[in-house]
């Protein structure tokens, strides 16, 4: 059995920052061109190494970078998207017609 501790007093208020800026886009597209480009090394340098124990770690490597790729990648289209849509008021599904 637990017991529940309540702390009696008033309750602090949350702090009131000013929104943050939305990110840049600029800084995604380098992240998505470096990855882009690694990948390609990796998969040059794949095909020229045999069957072993450095080509299996290539394998994990470019396996890691594609996935950094695609979320990479989705991050960007998503900030732009929401750079180029009009403010729309946040709907839930079921609000929708």
């Amino acid at each position: 059995m637990q017991k529940v501790i309540e702390f009696r007093g008033p309750k602090p208020e949350p702090a009131s920052e000013p929104p943050a800026a939305p990110p840049s886009i600029e800084p995604i597209l380098a992240v998505v061109e470096s990855l882009s480009r690694t990948l390609d090394c990796i998969k040059t340098m794949c095909a020229t190494e045999p069957t072993g124990p450095i080509r299996d770690r290539l394998e994990t490597e470019r396996a890691n970078l594609v996935i950094g790729l695609f979320v990479a990648r989705v991050a960007a289209m998503r900030l732009s998207s929401s750079e180029q849509a009009p403010e729309e008021p946040n709907l839930s599904i079921a609000g929708r017609g």
